[in-house]
């Protein structure tokens, strides 16, 4: 199965756990197939030395726990179907790439479309009970 994870899934991810945790370690132990962007591997790393003063180190750790264990594309075209965050648009552009099964997200303006394209958006718990569960 592949899925992209909205960057605000990854952030929940590292910085908080739960559900967020439970599907990046599906990916980390392999069950399922993980899908980001260069330009979305940079805003992680933006938000998570900003807002939540991670140091380089960390950060270098990170990027290489993401690069080890996602399969990292550079779509060339983006879509522009959200107007209010353009990186939500990057996450859309990756399923234009790659085969995906399932965006993942936590954001109002991904979850608001419900679907791009034939490509369900859920939220980590609807993700778990559909897809996993």
């Amino acid at each position: 199965m592949n899925v992209v994870l909205d960057t605000n899934i990854i952030i929940s991810a590292l910085v908080f756990g739960g559900k967020p945790r439970e599907i990046f370690e599906l990916i980390v132990n392999g069950q399922i197939n993980g899908f980001f962007s260069k330009k979305l591997l940079n805003e992680l790393l933006g938000v998570l030395k900003i807002k939540f003063k991670y140091i380089d180190s960390e950060l270098e750790k990170i990027k290489s726990l993401i690069k080890q264990n996602f399969i990292i594309i550079n779509p060339k075209k983006i879509p522009k179907i959200i107007t209010d965050d353009l990186f939500d648009n990057q996450v859309l552009a990756i399923t234009d790439f790659e085969k995906i099964d399932f965006i993942i997200s936590g954001d109002k303006h991904l979850l608001n479309i419900e679907k791009y394209k034939n490509t369900p958006i859920q939220n980590p718990e609807s993700f778990l009970e559909i897809a996993i569960y």
